[in-house]
């Protein structure tokens, strides 16, 4: 009997340890909560060490159950996995070699805006019906589970700001038309002095140069999403 017993705990055990998956070194998470508690352990009940709030990226260690065991600030915690969009960097190419290359987070965003080009302009619109400007950024970001503010002048204060010269794919990218600087239009930088919008009546979901016209005089600043 006592043999039985402990058979079974050890079943059990190795069960338990068989609900611990350790990722890739690179496996990155998104927030797709407003704020998200993270624990001390895989627990409800255990003690909140710390909050990540919409769009901030993480590193993920393993997944525990329904939990992801986190890098946090250096130190390992966990957050449900209900809240948490895995983005892995996916295969998106090959070099010259033959050899894979991956994709960051802010490519997979621009891969995906590009599924839109032609998609006409509608003042209100945030759906593949019709996009004004913020509408295009705020539905393509709303698919990769960060709910960004919805009009122009409030996605600046969404991210982070970056330097012109630090522009990366998927960056937001701001312009205004007046001297105050009051932000009128948003799109989304693709790289190479280029960035995908939906510009005016009109017209439909393009990609355009931000160096020469309006879109060089008139840019303002940019903001990062994805850390």
């Amino acid at each position: 009997m006592k043999k039985t017993i402990i058979g079974i705990l050890a079943a059990l055990f190795t069960v338990s340890l068989l609900t611990v998956t350790a990722f890739a070194d690179n496996e990155k998470g998104v927030v797709t909560a407003d704020v998200l508690n993270v624990r001390s352990q895989p627990q409800i009940a255990d003690n909140v060490v710390g909050s990540l709030y919409n769009g901030q990226t993480v590193d993920i260690l393993a997944a525990d159950g329904n939990w992801y065991k986190i890098d946090y600030n250096s130190i390992p915690a966990y957050v449900h996995s209900d809240y948490i969009l895995l983005r892995t960097s996916y295969l998106t190419s090959r070099d010259g070699n033959g050899a894979e290359k991956r994709g960051t987070l802010g490519e997979e965003v621009v891969e995906f805006a590009k599924n839109y080009l032609g998609t006409p302009y509608v003042y209100g619109g945030a759906s593949p019906s019709g996009f004004d400007c913020s509408g295009f950024v705020y539905y393509v970001y709303k698919n990769f589970g960060v709910t960004l503010n919805r009009v122009a002048a409030d996605q600046s204060k969404n991210g982070y700001v970056v330097e012109r010269s630090d522009l990366m794919p998927g960056d937001i990218v701001l312009f205004s038309r007046t001297l105050d600087g009051y932000i009128s239009h948003v799109g989304i930088y693709v790289g190479d002095n280029q960035f995908i919008h939906s510009p005016q009546t009109g017209k439909s979901v393009e990609i355009v140069s931000m160096t020469s016209g309006y879109y060089n005089y008139g840019y303002v600043g940019a903001r990062r999403i994805f850390n």
